[in-house]
């Protein structure tokens, strides 16, 4: 029986209060431990928060004892291609100043020569996690289940778990690798109408929107469908045809994954699709859901402080 938490970056005391509240007990070594039950992790451990150093230490501990699961959330991955050499000149992640910004608080936390020292070992405790987790009756990914995907990735990744030449592959816009773990990490997107755009939850402009990708667009109207609203499209069906990917997911093994930063009370997307991702670092919930083998999903089972 699994317990599946979304993204905490940073939030340590919530974690904390979470995981007593699901059950779990600090035991020796200060790792969370349940008699019965195993965590999921979705990834996103860091950036935003004020405890990331504690955070990853509570997750790790968790990971490495046997206690939890993870995968790799996009904000792991990013730091990856952040610290990462390219082989042409700087790194995989440029150090601009809008990447920088996203990173700062997980910098300016390891920024002792002691605390480099643990970071550099995080970080290559990130390159070894699965980009995505399916086990008898569920799966997790950080951001989207796209089957195409999971077979390209497990074609390239036997073990799901980035190779030093997939990563630079992955790094690269325009190559398969790229557009598989965009996709897994960050969500579908899709571009917005000639001459409409929106700003971020960092202020930066955008012309593509990522999508509800357990909705069926046919039918939808553009606020159903796209994660935020824009109020000249909220209202109009969507232009289907306009689309270049119109797949949605459609199977009924349950799929759990955060990434989205949802906002409000915590609920269903359909009876077979959970996004736990609450937005605790904005002052949101950090939410569990605890599933016991059911195929159909119940709000009854969601858990969050």
């Amino acid at each position: 029986m699994y317990d599946i938490i979304g993204d905490i970056h940073g939030h340590a005391t919530e974690l904390r209060q979470l995981l007593t509240k699901l059950g779990y007990v600090e035991q020796h070594g200060g790792v969370y431990r349940h008699s019965s039950r195993q965590v999921i992790f979705v990834g996103d451990f860091i950036d935003r928060g004020p405890q990331i150093r504690e955070t990853l230490r509570l997750v790790r501990g968790m990971v490495e004892s046997g206690a939890a699961l993870t995968v790799m959330g996009n904000h792991e991955y990013n730091a990856i291609c952040f610290h990462e050499q390219h082989p042409h000149g700087g790194h995989l992640r440029p150090h601009i100043p809008r990447n920088i910004f996203q990173h700062l608080r997980t910098l300016e936390e390891f920024s002792s020569r002691e605390g480099w020292a643990e970071w550099q070992d995080h970080i290559a405790w990130f390159k070894k996690l699965p980009l995505f987790l399916e086990l008898p009756g569920l799966r997790v990914v950080h951001a989207c289940w796209d089957p195409r995907h999971i077979a390209y990735l497990r074609q390239q990744l036997p073990d799901a778990r980035l190779t030093p030449d997939f990563l630079l592959r992955s790094a690269t816009r325009g190559t398969p690798e790229y557009l598989a773990v965009e996709e897994t990490l960050k969500g579908k997107e899709v571009e917005l109408p000639d001459g409409v755009q929106f700003h971020d939850k960092d202020g930066n402009p955008r012309t593509k929107m990522r999508t509800r990708w357990w909705c069926n667009p046919a039918g939808c109207t553009y606020e159903q469908y796209y994660l935020e609203p824009i109020e000249a499209l909220n209202s109009q069906p969507v232009d289907v045809d306009a689309l270049t990917d119109i797949w949605h997911y459609q199977d009924t093994v349950p799929v759990f994954f955060g990434h989205y930063w949802l906002r409000g009370t915590p609920q269903l997307l359909g009876p077979h699709a959970l996004c736990l991702d609450y937005s605790v670092a904005k002052g949101g919930e950090l939410v569990a859901y605890r599933w016991n083998g059911e195929q159909e999903l119940t709000t009854a089972r969601l858990v969050s402080v």
